[in-house]
């Protein structure tokens, strides 16, 4: 795992290709992309899925588990990806993608 620094000055903990984007509690990113609550040193986590990411969403309607944003395009730790994004119980951000294209 290292820290990587991106956009403005934003933080992320990044492992191959997935990474976990560090909250300060003070920056202004798009509200989508962050936990309800965000406090210093919480994490976003963003993942690959192991499945194409429409077989990610059926699964999620079948489990009642509503979808908060997507899917849209974004930049990933390496590559665009595709994404959708749910909240855990304690409404922190879970980005669930595929690699775009």
């Amino acid at each position: 795992m290292r820290l990587e620094v991106f956009g403005q000055g934003r933080k992320a903990l990044r492992f191959g290709d997935q990474k976990f984007n560090l909250q300060d509690g003070k920056s202004k990113v798009d509200i989508m992309a962050v936990a309800k609550t965000p406090t210093p040193g919480s994490a976003d986590l963003c993942l690959l899925a192991a499945v194409p990411l429409d077989e990610v969403i059926a699964q999620l309607k079948k489990q009642n588990v509503p979808v908060e944003t997507g899917p849209v395009m974004r930049t990933g730790a390496r590559f665009p990806i595709r994404s959708v994004y749910i909240r855990d119980p304690d409404g922190n951000l879970i980005e669930i993608s595929e690699r775009a294209g």
